[in-house]
């Protein structure tokens, strides 16, 4: 950011009571004016705090100033931001302005250590209450905490299982799905498990049905879960296979076979209700008839033919289309690391290139719809750029996919191979960690670092208050306020990530929501159909131009949730009373529950644990304080470690 210090002081005796006004105009370096350029004024805590737009000759005018000590912010899209300080002790006539073009690269910030290498197996999932949960094998999970900037330990599991395939359910809970239950490589394996980052539970649910080390998960819009290739049992040769599994059941029905065996394929739930996956061939599954078909190769066909991982990640834009960046050449010919893909007309087109030309780039969809562009294996050996010893950068891009414009950004403190995890967090930062040793093998260590986008550096930032609730239901509307702007400029939400390789298993949604505005109160209304919006997780965001206010993660859902998860839920090893209750509830266990550790949560009517305990060593009843919860009706569910027992009761 630009930071134009300049103090001035003004003072007009004819000014009357203290109440001053400045004017000026905004042009660019042209010397044209600037259109609905963003004028603010506001002191060191904003208490106070005035927006004003320029008009079509590029005129602000800022009324009612009191006498005092201020900040002035010029910022306009695409432009460099301008920040004076003002003493105002009268008006200003002519506080003129010209904006270059933008040229913030940003701050990469080195954060922590991590707590574990991660540059083999590993996997990050933004998690419903904002922090990151990263493991390597599920022995030695951990999570980040945006708000704090540290990590904290977690449960891990028994059992090793490496090379999943990870998707973030609806419940909150993490379903790990096959891998190998070995350290690093090996035969694929059935096993499936979830994890729950309330009560730091693991809990092994029912086996799929084909072994599959690394496959590729999508979460459908009925959420159950398609699972494609692999490495089977005689890994590395990838299974063609492929099956849904449905996590309220844990049941799982053969579908059609897909091309070619593969794994961890970039996949994403496209609007028209299809799964594109690109490795390879690109193919298409429609959840309506079970069936894979074959979609229009890419322009640069036949990818990566000797079957080794994707060159390629995926982003599903705003509009429908979407984007594949990466491309690993294997001629003299460097290529273009980056195609369309129009589901409307089944075809790709190529976008505008940028060097180096690179594969296996790190992608993060931004709440500006620009695409950062992270490290990644330079395929353009003419080009200056350094690497490390493995051939990988340390270089970060902006690509705008609808201007096709690139801009070289700060760069990243260590260069990263494709195990190196991504994140976009609430308040706006993306969080790096992994793949800083050669590919496939752990690093001595990992770091983790932060990227300033430039969005966070121009000017204030709207803020979002008193939202109406965090549970929503598809379809429905919902309000909060908003602050330190006088009206936001769009409403966005954008889904949980959950990474692993070249594949991003969250919903990759995208979505502007459609708004009206009362005082500072907005009112948002969701999409209805559980295509355009599957059930699940996604950060909040108020925009102001491509300033994002801190988000507010969201739990989206299209009806009650069933709350059982696994095979094995009864509802008869105990009973509860009063029923409704008041401030209590007693619980009497049957004699089966009396033994071992209890894992007892309270669930609200949309899903979200409200109360969550760990026992150990029941042998009696038990009775749990209820008087903090609303009205309403829930559901205590008991879990022993084998069977999840159910009921439901009434808060009066």
């Amino acid at each position: 950011m630009k930071n134009f210090f300049l103090l001035l002081v003004i003072f007009y005796a004819s000014d009357l009571y203290g109440q001053y006004s400045i004017k000026g105009k905004v042009k660019d370096s042209a010397q044209l004016p600037i259109i609905n350029t963003r004028v603010t004024l506001f002191n060191s805590d904003t208490t106070v705090f005035i927006e004003n737009r320029t008009t079509a000759t590029g005129k602000y005018n800022i009324k009612d100033v009191a006498s005092g000590n201020y900040t002035l912010g010029i910022e306009a899209l695409g432009k460099e931001y301008i920040e004076i300080s003002l003493i105002v002790t009268g008006s200003i006539s002519a506080l003129n302005f010209t904006l270059a073009n933008e040229t913030q690269k940003g701050n990469w910030d080195v954060i922590i250590q991590s707590p574990e290498a991660l540059g083999g197996t590993n996997l990050g999932v933004l998690l419903p209450d904002g922090k990151i949960f990263y493991c390597h094998n599920t022995k030695d999970p951990f999570k980040f905490d945006p708000a704090t900037n540290d990590t904290i330990l977690v449960n891990g599991d028994d059992k090793i299982q490496g090379c999943v395939g990870p998707v973030l359910l609806p419940d909150g809970n993490v379903i790990f799905i096959g891998g190998a239950d070995q350290d690093f490589y090996g035969p694929g394996t059935r096993l499936v498990k979830t994890y729950d980052p309330v009560s730091n539970i693991w809990q092994d649910q029912p086996n799929m049905l084909e072994y599959r080390w690394y496959p590729t998960v999508a979460k459908l819009p009925d959420n159950k879960i398609l699972i494609a290739g692999g490495g089977g049992l005689n890994n590395p040769v990838r299974t063609n296979t492929s099956e849904i599994y449905d996590p309220a059941t844990g049941t799982s029905q053969w579908v059609d076979n897909i091309a070619i065996g593969n794994e961890v394929s970039p996949v994403v739930l496209l609007y028209t209700g299809k799964v594109l996956m690109t490795h390879r061939p690109p193919q298409l599954f429609d959840p309506a008839t079970n069936q894979w078909n074959l979609a229009d190769d890419f322009v640069q066909g036949n990818r990566m033919a000797n079957g080794d991982h994707a060159d390629h990640e995926l982003v599903l834009l705003p509009d429908g289309r979407a984007v594949a960046i990466g491309f690993k050449s294997f001629t003299s010919d460097p290529g273009n690391m980056v195609e369309f893909y129009d589901p409307l007309k089944n075809s790709w087109s190529l976008g505008n290139n940028f060097s180096p030309v690179r594969s296996r780039a790190k992608t993060v969809l931004a709440p500006n719809k620009k695409i950062f562009v992270m490290a990644g294996y330079k395929e353009e050996a003419s080009d200056p750029i350094p690497t490390n010893q493995y051939g990988y950068m340390n270089i970060t891009d902006q690509y705008d996919p609808y201007s096709g414009t690139w801009r070289r950004l700060d760069a990243m403190n260590y260069s990263r191979e494709y195990h190196a995890i991504t994140t976009l967090v609430p308040d706006g930062r993306i969080i790096a960690v992994g793949g800083e040793g050669e590919p496939g093998n752990e690093p001595t260590f990992s770091v983790i670092e932060a990227f300033t986008p430039p969005y966070l550096l121009r000017g204030v930032r709207p803020v979002i208050k008193n939202l109406s609730s965090t549970n929503l239901l598809r379809g429905s509307s919902f309000n909060f306020k908003v602050s330190r702007t006088k009206t936001p400029t769009s409403v966005i939400l954008l889904s949980n990530a959950l990474n692993t390789h070249f594949m991003n298993s969250g919903n990759n949604r995208y979505l502007d929501l459609a708004f009206t505005k009362s005082g500072s109160q907005i009112t948002a209304t969701l999409p209805s159909d559980s295509v355009t919006m599957p059930d699940g997780y996604y950060i909040l965001f108020a925009m102001v131009d491509d300033i994002p206010s801190v988000g507010k993660i969201i739990r989206i859902e299209g009806k009650t949730l069933n709350f059982i998860t696994g095979l094995n839920a009864f509802t008869s090893s105990f009973s509860m009373f009063p029923n409704p209750a008041g401030d209590f509830i007693n619980i009497s266990l049957k004699s089966d529950l009396r033994s071992g550790n209890l894992k007892i949560s309270i669930q609200n009517e949309l899903g979200k644990v409200v109360k969550a305990t760990i026992l150990e060593n029941v042998t009696s009843n038990l009775t749990i304080l209820t008087s903090e919860l609303p009205t309403g009706i829930y559901l205590i569910k008991i879990l022993d470690g084998k069977n999840i027992y159910t009921e439901k009761f009434i808060k009066n």
